[in-house]
């Protein structure tokens, strides 16, 4: 509602998660400012009926449980209406229809001042959040630092302890500060790392791998898994990939420029790769290759098995024109034949020979 403040479509400067990072549910304080920046008025009944139905788990319930909840409903009628400078007057007719309704129920003048002098809304009481038993450590575990690691604290000079304890802060032990500065220099030496955001993430990320170690160590299996969890994260967030690695065995090539110095140091790769069979097709093409390779090399008097088939072959094609030329003169013939005109002699020759065919039928 608080356009004047705020033009932007009424959205205030900080986000959500930070301007109820510090909001108590049950402490008005720390949420009225918010209500005033959001221009709605304070309805100490209405946040009481959220906080009874919502704020029952406290370890459930954040900052902006009841505050969203609220000022959603300050959106509606009949609240939608009204602002900020309307709370006193809202209080007041709460106070009015309180009084009234007392007096319906036989409260005399002085019980119903000292009612509204009490507290005009009673708030839900704060649940109490249960107290989670830690995990014990295995038998035998003990966090003490071995003979290597006293020896290497030992080493450390002021200027050292002075460094690490700029660096890792005063909540670790020298013998952390040692891990965690070993994981920071391999990260470093694995990793292309050069702006602050990278620095601040791979510090969190460091401090991450350390506790999560100790959590498995003690046995603390469901810990463990929700910091590899925010180990993950922090992977990504810093880009911590195999792109991003810096990889010193020249595997990984990032630009056109690096593809063209190998190119000119090492030549170009070949079109083609035939050293050796790639699959079963090229295997029984190379044996089929050696097999001739075999049989031409290998083959004893090979020419004169040759030069023999092939004057067999030469013998068989010359019989095999002459059967055509003959078979061709005597087609020839009959197709000579077969174009002569018919004359009286043939017709009379033709009637003799079925006049006879006919008489040799009846004798038979």
């Amino acid at each position: 509602n608080n356009f004047e403040k705020y033009p932007d479509n009424g959205l205030l400067n900080q986000c959500k998660k930070c301007i109820t990072m510090h909001v108590d549910n049950w402490n008005p304080d720390t949420y009225m400012w918010i209500l005033k920046e959001c221009d709605v008025p304070y309805i100490p009944e209405k946040w009481a009926s959220l906080l009874a139905k919502f704020g029952r788990d406290a370890s459930k319930i954040t900052g902006m449980t009841i505050l969203g909840r609220y000022l959603s409903a300050m959106r509606i009628k009949p609240y939608s209406d009204y602002r900020w400078e309307d709370t006193e007057f809202l209080q007041d007719l709460a106070d009015a229809k309180q009084e009234e309704a007392m007096k319906r129920s036989g409260y005399n003048a002085a019980q119903i001042a000292q009612a509204l002098e009490m507290g005009r809304v009673d708030m839900p009481p704060k649940p109490e959040t249960p107290q989670q038993d830690a995990v014990a450590p295995p038998a035998g575990y003990e966090d003490k630092p071995d003979e290597e690691m006293l020896q290497m604290v030992a080493s450390l000079t002021d200027e050292d302890r002075k460094y690490l304890r700029l660096k890792w802060g005063n909540a670790y032990r020298p013998d952390e500060w040692i891990q965690l500065e070993k994981l920071w220099t391999d990260m470093e030496n694995s990793y292309d790392i050069q702006t602050a955001g990278h620095k601040d993430t791979l510090k969190m990320l460091c401090k991450t791998s350390l506790k999560a170690n100790q959590l498995l160590d003690m046995n603390d299996i469901e810990g463990f898994q929700r910091l590899s969890k925010v180990y993950d994260s922090l992977m990504k967030q810093g880009n911590f990939t195999a792109a991003q690695n810096k990889a010193q065995n020249g595997d990984y090539v990032s630009s056109i420029s690096e593809l063209v110095a190998i190119c000119e140091e090492r030549g170009f790769i070949p079109e083609y790769y035939v050293e050796e069979p790639m699959d079963r097709v090229d295997a029984t093409l190379q044996d089929l290759k050696n097999y001739t390779h075999d049989l031409v090399v290998g083959e004893m008097n090979l020419g004169t098995l040759i030069e023999s088939a092939s004057r067999q072959l030469a013998e068989q094609e010359a019989k095999n024109i002459d059967s055509d030329d003959e078979n061709s003169d005597v087609e020839n013939e009959i197709f000579n034949r077969n174009n002569e005109e018919l004359d009286d002699e043939d017709f009379e020759e033709f009637n003799n020979f079925v006049n006879s065919e006919k008489s040799d039928n009846n004798g038979s």
